[in-house]
């Protein structure tokens, strides 16, 4: 509980970073388990990595995103300040966590939003973050990795995928205890790997 106050304390100080009006929490779309296929397309990663047969599809056809993660996944889902938040914990073996963040703002470029997982990590209380060897994938995505350490002093490794169509912007972090990040790096590249848009990108393509 304490670390979802934390996160929703992040994303507030997100929001105010986009220049949104502080608001109630309202109703929103959030991701849910597909059960038909979208009509609109998506654009997918360049490279995106096949998944197995049985993992389920998280889609949000109102924000306009989708992406796969394995069957048993924990969801948790809110609204603050017209910012959607999607956190997720992946059941052993796996035991990673995803977390997907959904605003508006047609400023950003995806070095700001690169900036602003690093902000998410700190408010959510985070000690020595790292967002390094930042990669732009395309006009659309760009991926980097993570880490940071929390108040009891475990660390935390994991990617960082970040997406913008123009007007709408998605943070995807996907990270796991530090001694696991090895045997879980596939599952991990993965989970960001099938991240969708239903649009033509920042590109217009």
């Amino acid at each position: 509980m304490k670390r979802i106050l934390l996160l929703l304390s992040a994303v507030v100080l997100l929001t105010g970073a986009c220049g949104q009006k502080p608001a109630a929490n309202t109703a929103s779309s959030t991701p849910a388990p597909k059960t038909s296929p979208a009509a609109k397309t998506t654009k997918k990663l360049p490279q995106a990595n096949a998944v197995p047969a049985d993992w389920i599809t998280m889609s949000d056809e109102v924000k306009g995103y989708e992406f796969q993660v394995p069957q048993g996944t924990q969801h948790k889902t809110d609204n603050v300040n017209g910012v959607d938040i999607y956190a997720a914990n992946v059941p052993a073996p796996y035991d990673i966590n995803v977390l997907v963040v959904a605003f508006k703002d047609k400023t950003l470029t995806k070095d700001d939003l690169m900036k602003k997982v690093e902000g998410l990590l700190t408010g959510m209380g985070e000690k020595d973050v790292k967002v390094t060897d930042v990669k732009a994938i395309n006009d659309d995505y760009s991926l980097a990795n993570i880490s940071s350490v929390d108040e009891k002093g475990k660390t935390t490794k994991g990617k960082a995928l970040v997406a913008t169509d123009v007007t709408d912007n998605y943070l995807m972090l996907i990270g796991v205890d530090a001694e696991k990040f090895a045997a879980n790096e596939k599952t991990i590249d993965e989970i960001w790997g099938s991240f969708g848009m239903y649009s033509g990108g920042a590109s217009g393509n």
